[in-house]
Order: C-alpha cells, then sequence, then structure tokens
C-alpha cells in the first residue's frame, strides 16, 4: 500500500476525514472510532462542495496516508490525487413514497406516460422501489445509464446529468426524487423534456421551467455583455476534481488570436467579491464547477461565463471581425 506507515503494534494509518457540511455533525464519533483502533485522525474543517472537492492541501499538511471523504459516491479524480481516497457513501432512510404519490395527483405528471427517473446518490438504493410504484400506477419508467461523473444509473450530480440527458429522447417528461433543487435544476437545463422535483424533506413538488427559463435569460445576457469585453479573467480552480488548466490555457490562446487579451486566474475557492478586486478585467470565464455560473451569477459584478459558452463566444467574435 503506498504511503502507508507500518509500526510495530500493527498497520495504523494517519487518517484526514472529510465531511460536506450536512455530516459534520457525525466527525467527532466517527474520529473517535478511528482512534480507538490505533489510527491517528484529523478532521478538515474547510468548506466542502461535493465529491469532486477532497481536502488534498490538509491532507498533505498533515501528512496524512489517506483520505476517507463521507457523504459522496466515488468520483474519478483521475492521478491529480496523490493520496489515496476513499469515499463512504450516505443513504438516507427517508421514505419516497408520499412524495411518488404526490407527483401521481399533478395534473400535468399525470400526462406523462414515459417517465425518466433520477436522483442522487443519497437515494439511489430505492430508484427501483420508486419505479415499481410508478409502474404500478400505469407510467412506463425509464432509469438512464450514469455518466462519466457519476457512479450509478440514474444518479445525477451537479456537473453530470447525463442519466438524464441518456433518457430525455425517450420519455416524456423527467421525475427527480430527492432533497433540493441544485440536482435538478442541472437536470432541467441539460434536458429538453420537463423536470419535476420532488423533494421527501420539504414535501414540495416544483416544475422546474421557470428557473430554466430564468438562466438560459442570464445566460443570453452574459454572452452578449461579453462581446465588448476586451480583457477576460479564466478562473481555473485548484481543486483535484475540478480543475482544468489545460482548458483554460487553451482558451487564452484563442481569445488572444482573435485580439482580445486574457489572464488565467488560479483559485481554490472561487469568491465573487475577492474577484472583484481585479479591475482590469471585463469578463470572467469559469472553468471549475458549472454550477457556479448557475448558482451563484448575481454575485458576480461583471458578466461570467462558462467554458462552453466562451467557446461560443469565441466563434461568434470570429465571425464579426
Amino acid at each position: 500500500m503506498l504511503g502507508i506507515r507500518k509500526r510495530i503494534e500493527g498497520l495504523h494509518l494517519r487518517i484526514l476525514l472529510q465531511f460536506p457540511e450536512g455530516l459534520k455533525e457525525k466527525a467527532c464519533e466517527i474520529a473517535e472510532k478511528l482512534e480507538a483502533e490505533g489510527n491517528e485522525v484529523f478532521i478538515s474543517a474547510a468548506p466542502c462542495f461535493g465529491a469532486c472537492d477532497i481536502a488534498l492541501a490538509e491532507a498533505e499538511a498533515c501528512r496524512a496516508d489517506k483520505i476517507i471523504h463521507y457523504g459522496h459516491a466515488e468520483f474519478p479524480l483521475g492521478k491529480k490525487a496523490k493520496i489515496p481516497v476513499e469515499y463512504v457513501e450516505f443513504r438516507s432512510d427517508v421514505d419516497l413514497k408520499p412524495m411518488v404519490l404526490k407527483a401521481l395527483e399533478d395534473p400535468e405528471f399525470r400526462k406523462c406516460a414515459k417517465v425518466g427517473l433520477i436522483t442522487t446518490v443519497q437515494h439511489v438504493g430505492k430508484l427501483r422501489e420508486v419505479k415499481a410504484l410508478l409502474e404500478e400506477n400505469g407510467k412506463t419508467v425509464l432509469i438512464g445509464k450514469h455518466g462519466p461523473k457519476a457512479k450509478y444509473d440514474g444518479q445525477v450530480l451537479g456537473c453530470d446529468a447525463a442519466a438524464a440527458v441518456n433518457v430525455d429522447g425517450k420519455v416524456d417528461c423527467i421525475l427527480y426524487v430527492g432533497g433540493g433543487l441544485f440536482h435538478p435544476i442541472g437536470a432541467a437545463l441539460a434536458c429538453t423534456k420537463k423536470v419535476l422535483s420532488a423533494d421527501p424533506f420539504l414535501g414540495k413538488i416544483m416544475w422546474l421551467d421557470e428557473e430554466k427559463r430564468r438562466y438560459e435569460k442570464r445566460r443570453r445576457g452574459a454572452l452578449a455583455a461579453a462581446v465588448s469585453a476586451q480583457r477576460f479573467g479564466i478562473i481555473v480552480s485548484v481543486k483535484p476534481g475540478q480543475e482544468n488548466l489545460r482548458a483554460a490555457v487553451g482558451l487564452k490562446k484563442a481569445f488572444e488570436r482573435i485580439g482580445r487579451k486574457a489572464e488565467i486566474l488560479l483559485t481554490d475557492i472561487i469568491n465573487p467579491e475577492s474577484l472583484a478586486n481585479f479591475r482590469c478585467f471585463d469578463a470572467y470565464v469559469n472553468t471549475a464547477c458549472p454550477r457556479i455560473v448557475i448558482d451563484d451569477y448575481m454575485r458576480f459584478e461583471k458578466p461570467i461565463l462558462n467554458f462552453d459558452d466562451a467557446l461560443e463566444l469565441v466563434e461568434e467574435l470570429k465571425k464579426s471581425r
């Protein structure tokens, strides 16, 4: 085992624990159990934004032998993680049946004969149960093949909605069962069919048409505003699951070829208030998590584009030269 220290009393590790905000309350309990086994334990106190956000800096600082990341399914980090990462998934025991029945009462959902079914890793173990309930009520249900960053069929991430996209052309609508709007909004933006969110924690169902229209309007506005930008700040995250330096370098060259200026900005956490101090930039391009632009758009003083939109902008600027 690479990087693992062996001690006389057996195989003991120096471990860094990492938790998303909702599971930090379990940190002390888990740390005590691992320490009782003879391990040396450290806990990352930094915010954790997902499976892509691995606490490598903290692990390197304490010379950890491994990182145990709680709450998310395994994420493809490739060679970017120099320290072994063990993912421990969190599965919710909340009952999804009441929300499925509530969705079945919705007049618009009733019209959907064929339904795509998606969720998060917390509920992916109950997808078959939900599928069976929908089928008992006359629906044909499809669970899409997972994408390159997800682990399970039907599982969506904020940055990977392939499980929804892969059934988009075969269904009348898509049903998301799970907490919050973060994941279903990503699916709604990626798909042509309407997405219904059924949240078992809030007890609410919600069609995401208006959320999708609102984002598309902002996206078009940002593209229009960025046309006149002369200098771009291209943001690169150093988080191992979000780092996209090669793409950023290529984009910088593309801007320069059409007479625009660009600089590459490296950061761990993308902070709009800190970026506002760079008065020299007219617009920004985000090469990290695409949800930053979607969810935090209003916090940025200058127009900000995701990488794909920046490529579209470059093509438009080429035509206008």
